[in-house]
């Protein structure tokens, strides 16, 4: 087994050869130290090489570090553990949103120490075989919005047209429709690999999918399941998520429009975020609204975050520049309405593509899957893809 390489950063030199010592002579764990400015804006750029683990140790003057850390995508960060003072005013708190793993207080133990890095090494998740997989969330800025058919469709197409290893994941743990916009039944899904996470590997989460004659992996609640105590079950997810992250080269989420611990999870890993808007009064101020938590509470980087204007209408109330002057130099993207061709999709449960490729509709969607990391050269080559999954 390869050595977990631990980079240990703090503006302190006693602390950090402080926590050097904890984990020297520890089994297949290696540890180097860097004394770093913690006021700086950008952290991490002194770092030659990405370790495996990054253990800062943070004080009073920490706050800009911190928030800058967030500033970085999933991608972009090693895991990080941050040791401080629990009791400083919102240090736990900027932790938690640079993406801190764990939270560790001072003084702190050897064993407490070694058991959290033990459990983080454990779920190191590695490369796919094409490389990183990248996570793309969507999620309603208003309810009934149709972020569920835009997550659907796009994943459809990363598979159907750019021949992507993709996994499609329904977080709705209450109302599970997606997989009949599919037309698909899941015997197990997502709840029954929660229950069992901890005994999940790459190869078993499999049985878990559902598999669509394009190749898309679905793993959703099925209709006859609820989860409703979603914070007892937020590591778990976290589990399921880095298994699918080693078999797929991208995976879409469907999450619902509250942001509780499964949205939260999800938005903080995700490497892009689809915030799905529709063209009325009510819909840009919750669609602000939640906007406004994601960049602001959540710490998400606004340029992370994609506005999609679904149904659009060039004839609507609230016109596109409207939309535009709420979201100040955000890139907005329109959908245009096609009510007949896509309620028929959802109604018989096939995706856009297949079942109205001459729709607007569908071909707003190829270049947003474009936009959003897909590698497709035409519509017109879909059966490339599908030959290369077959043969």
């Amino acid at each position: 087994m390869s050595r977990l390489r631990i980079l240990i950063a703090s503006d302190s030199k006693d602390a950090v050869e402080a926590i050097q010592g904890l984990i020297r002579g520890a089994h297949n764990l290696s540890a180097e130290g860097c004394i770093i400015d913690l006021r700086s804006p950008e952290p991490l750029r002194c770092f030659e090489h990405a370790p495996d683990l990054l253990l800062l140790r943070v004080g009073a003057d920490s706050q800009a570090a911190l928030e800058a850390l967030a500033g970085y995508s999933h991608s972009e960060r090693p895991p990080l553990i941050v040791i401080g003072d629990a009791n400083h005013p919102g240090c736990m708190r900027a932790a938690m949103q640079a993406g801190a793993r764990d939270f560790l207080t001072e003084p702190v133990s050897k064993a407490e120490l070694l058991e959290v890095i033990a459990r983080l090494a454990s779920e190191q998740k590695p490369s796919s075989a094409s490389g990183q997989c990248r996570l793309t969330a969507f999620v309603n800025g208003k309810g009934g919005s149709g972020a569920t058919f835009l997550a659907c469709n796009v994943a459809h197409l990363f598979a159907e047209l750019s021949g992507l290893k993709t996994a499609l994941l329904g977080l709705d743990t209450q109302f599970a429709s997606l997989p009949r916009y599919l037309d698909l039944q899941p015997k197990r899904g997502l709840l029954e690999a929660l229950e069992v996470a901890g005994d999940l590997d790459g190869a078993a989460i499999d049985a878990y999918l559902t598999r669509h004659d394009s190749g898309l992996a679905l793993l959703a609640a099925s209709q006859d399941n609820t989860l409703l105590q979603q914070d007892l079950m937020t590591e778990r997810l976290e589990t399921v998520l880095q298994l699918l992250f080693t078999s797929f080269e991208h995976c879409v989420v469907d999450l619902p429009r509250r942001i509780e611990p499964f949205s939260a999870l999800v938005l903080e890993q995700a490497d892009q975020i689809v915030l799905v808007i529709q063209q009325s009064v009510p819909s840009l101020h919750d669609t602000a609204r939640t906007y406004d938590l994601l960049v602001r509470h959540l710490a998400i980087p606004p340029e992370r975050v994609t506005i999609i204007v679904n149904r659009y209408r060039r004839a609507a109330a609230v016109e596109l520049s409207d939309i535009q002057q709420f979201f100040g130099d955000r890139k907005v993207t329109c959908i245009p309405n096609d009510y007949r061709s896509v309620t028929e999709s959802i109604d018989i449960g096939v995706p856009i593509y297949r079942h109205a490729r001459r729709s607007p509709v569908t071909k707003a969607l190829i270049q947003l899957e474009k936009q959003l990391g897909g590698r497709a050269t035409g519509a017109d080559k879909s059966f490339l893809p599908r030959l290369l999954r077959t043969g």
